[in-house]
């Protein structure tokens, strides 16, 4: 019988041990892995304006970097101003509306059914089966937990309100860092590695920035054309906090394979609500479906499948389990992370194998 070295059993043991370290890490320190993650994401996404910048005004890296974060928060505090008066409406009404979906008309009718359709089933199952009568003492216990709100499951990976402030208020000093230092944090990086494989190492840190802004790229453009594609629905169809939730919409929608759901939920509790009849429901639904649809079998693809070529497993089990760690960030975080590790394999000749693995 042939016996396993002992040393390859103790390199196996140290592997795992290792990888149970480094998800333990990124668990517990999440807010900062986070933050740090998402800085060099949109470190990576300005690059090109820094170095558009730079070419055009003639301007040092540092001086264009401050121009291009700036311009960037400036951006985005337009958008949210722009979508600010319907998102403080909608926040604010939330609680009613929740309460009111139970009252609506549509809510009824098939609250109505499912319980006709399981009375029904129930009285089935009794002529097929009738039941005994029950042992003294055999109930069974039910235990109610209390599970997490909404809110709590989507920022879990971030923590308390105050940990999400302190991070959001490092993104845009780390991101300027990112920009302003790249080509020394670069060379810096590079020479963390023998001299050997320094020339390895650089091609995979370009290998990176090439996939990463493909990646960024075209997730951005796919997520303006969801968003607005989806608000000028919801306004036509005459949907209550239409810019908020079209916005909403088209953001989540982007997640992989679990977009669909997240993206409907909103717009479909609102409609409940505020419309009487299933018409502009059946609008809300067919066009939500319709563009997460195109936008995965046609938009994506082209325009972000490119840079990042996963195969469907992988990008499945990578949402799946960042995801469960980080809660929604993990499901916006998990594909990148991976693309990144098969970058790096995809360069490393003895890894190879593993990057055809993970590939489409």
């Amino acid at each position: 019988m042939r016996r396993i070295p002992v040393e390859r059993s103790v390199n196996a043991s140290l592997s795992i041990l290792a990888i149970l370290g480094i998800v333990a890490l990124l668990h517990y320190a999440a807010s900062v892995v986070i933050t740090i993650l998402t800085s060099i994401l949109v470190a990576l996404a300005l690059e090109p304006l820094v170095q558009l910048l730079r070419k055009r005004a003639r301007l040092s890296r540092h001086p264009a970097s401050l121009i291009v974060v700036f311009l960037a928060i400036a951006l985005l505090y337009g958008i949210l101003y722009l979508a600010y008066a319907s998102a403080q409406q909608l926040l604010s009404d939330l609680p009613r509306l929740v309460a009111q979906v139970r009252d609506a008309p549509l809510v009824q009718r098939m609250t109505e059914e499912v319980q006709r359709l399981t009375k029904n089933i129930q009285e089935a199952g009794k002529t097929i089966a009738p039941a005994g009568p029950a042992a003294p003492g055999s109930g069974t216990a039910v235990v109610v937990r209390e599970g997490k709100t909404w809110a709590e499951a989507v920022l879990q990976g971030l923590g308390s309100v105050t940990t999400i402030l302190f991070s959001l208020s490092f993104i845009p000093f780390l991101v300027y860092f990112i920009l302003a230092d790249k080509e020394r944090l670069t060379r810096r990086t590079r020479e963390l590695f023998p001299r050997e494989h320094q020339e390895t190492a650089g091609a995979v840190i370009h290998a990176i920035e090439r996939m990463m802004q493909k990646f960024l790229a075209g997730s951005a453009i796919v997520a303006g054309i969801l968003c607005a594609v989806t608000s000028l629905a919801f306004l036509l169809v005459g949907l209550p906090y239409w810019l908020a939730l079209g916005l909403i919409s088209g953001m989540l929608s982007m997640i992989p394979y679990l977009g669909l759901v997240f993206a409907l939920l909103p717009a479909l509790v609102v409609g409940l609500v505020s419309f009487s009849t299933g018409g502009p429901i059946a609008v809300i639904v067919i066009v939500v479906v319709g563009l997460h649809l195109a936008a995965a079998n046609m938009l994506i693809p082209r325009l972000v499948g490119r840079g990042v070529r996963l195969n469907a497993v992988v990008s499945t089990v990578a949402v799946m389990f960042f995801g469960w760690l980080w809660g929604g960030m993990g499901l916006i975080l998990g594909i990148p992370i991976v693309a990144v590790v098969k970058c790096v394999v995809d360069n490393v000749p003895a890894a190879q194998p593993i990057g055809r693995w993970l590939g489409d």
